[in-house]
């Protein structure tokens, strides 16, 4: 692009003449008409483009933010082998490959939402009280049982293989008491649905799963007021807060946890795709995607859940500001996946629409992210509806180059309203 469209603005580019390097200012509708999440993008992936070509004719490109060389990076896995336990400062030289894998398995779901809710609820429940007892074992023994850490997620797993949304919405649904093991399950789930949505298979799946709900099993050894703390930790604090990833390492290692792929979860859950991470300050491709995954699992779960020092972000902001630090703290393509897996308003979610309707989103439109099907229980004058009603926003679009009429205004807090989500599943 030479000098003199550079300083034209915006231009109006048909789909058919899109190139990778050019930054997408403006789509020819509405964002919220379509599923990208982030409004401005750089195209560089084909999917993308086919993506475009399949929603709109034209969009707005801005030239002065043009790259024709735009390298897009590629992900990388750890490959699992047989060899020793490596070192601690060497778990990030391995063998590697993509992280989506050539032939990836396709999943569908096998029962329906509200058939697996009764299963999801007694995987948590049973998760919970497995969990319990662990974490004061840890921290009388420092050491844990492995084997009922794998009795503890793989039944989790197993659900989110079932239903995808189950699992997930009762999570959203129901509070747990403790931070610790409900920041594990919790983990362990959204671990499992990104997995099963990149195609892995059960193994790696499981294997994902494990560990991420071992991420901060360092944690429990740390002083207790330091993590329940109200208000954000002193500088002095974080560096004693920070030590949680060696002592888990520690503990795995006294637990004879030799896996190569679920040590490098604990030791790279903190490292950051600009180098700003800790404790190695790895950076780029030098965090193995297995790394890289549990790192943005481990975050997106701690901004969406209520800390100390720290409110709850609803999902809708947490998917937000993923998009923000994309290539910055995470690799966009991980972010992308992690946002087409969970979903912006994910099933469970409580949300008020345009129209002043209130209600939950019971099912994912995957080609409409920012458009669920929602189960409507509150008038626009918030009054409750004597039958809820569906409506899918996907099937409120009877004019593709019209703005929609009915789309989600704002995602609002579990138990808003007295609205108990958990009731419109069943």
């Amino acid at each position: 692009m030479d000098q003199k469209q550079s300083e034209n603005g915006p231009h109006k580019v048909p789909v058919q003449r899109l190139e990778f390097g050019m930054y997408i200012t403006k789509l020819d509708r509405p964002w919220l008409d379509t599923s990208f999440v982030v409004q401005g993008f750089y195209l560089r992936d084909k999917e993308t483009m086919e993506r475009l070509a399949s929603e709109c004719s034209f969009v707005y490109v801005d030239p002065r933010r043009y790259k024709s060389q735009y390298a897009m990076p590629k992900l990388r896995v750890v490959v699992s082998n047989n060899s020793p336990r490596p070192a601690r400062n060497s778990l990030n030289v391995t063998k590697i490959r993509r992280i989506v894998p050539r032939t990836p398995k396709v999943y569908e779901d096998k029962v329906e939402t509200a058939d697996e809710l009764i299963p999801a609820q007694t995987s948590i429940d049973d998760a919970v009280a497995i969990l319990e007892p662990i974490i004061e074992k840890v921290r009388s023994a420092g050491r844990l049982e492995i084997s009922l850490i794998e009795e503890a997620v793989t039944p989790l797993v197993e659900s989110v293989l079932r239903n995808k949304d189950a699992v997930a919405a009762l999570l959203r649904i129901r509070s747990l008491d403790n931070y610790t093991y409900s920041h594990s399950i919790s983990n362990a789930v959204w671990a499992a649905i990104l997995g099963r949505h990149l195609g892995y298979t059960t193994k790696q799946i499981n294997k994902l799963a494990m560990g991420c709900a071992l991420l901060d099993v360092g944690k429990i050894v740390i002083p207790k007021e330091l993590l329940i703390k109200p208000g954000p930790p002193t500088e002095a604090e974080w560096e004693i807060i920070r030590e949680h990833v060696p002592k888990g390492l520690a503990i795995l290692d006294s637990s004879s946890v030799t896996d190569r792929d679920v040590l490098t979860m604990v030791a790279m859950h903190h490292e950051r795709y600009d180098g700003s991470g800790y404790p190695n300050n790895l950076e780029g491709p030098s965090i193995p995607a297995y790394g890289q995954i549990a790192g943005i699992i481990d975050t997106y779960d701690a901004m969406i859940t209520k800390r100390p020092y720290a409110a709850a972000l609803s999902s809708h902001s947490a998917v937000t500001k993923l998009h923000q630090c994309a290539d910055v703290l995470f690799q966009s393509e991980l972010v992308e996946q992690l946002t087409q897996a969970i979903g912006v308003f994910p099933t469970g979610t409580l949300v008020e629409l345009n129209t002043g309707e209130v209600g939950i989103v019971t099912a994912q439109n995957s080609d409409r992210r920012l458009r669920p099907k929602i189960t409507v229980v509150l008038t626009e004058n918030k009054k409750r509806r004597a039958q809820p009603i569906i409506t899918d926003l996907k099937e409120t679009d009877t004019d593709r180059d019209k703005a929609p009429t009915v789309w989600i205004a704002k995602e609002l807090p579990q138990g808003a309203y007295g609205i108990n989500a958990a009731h419109y599943f069943n």
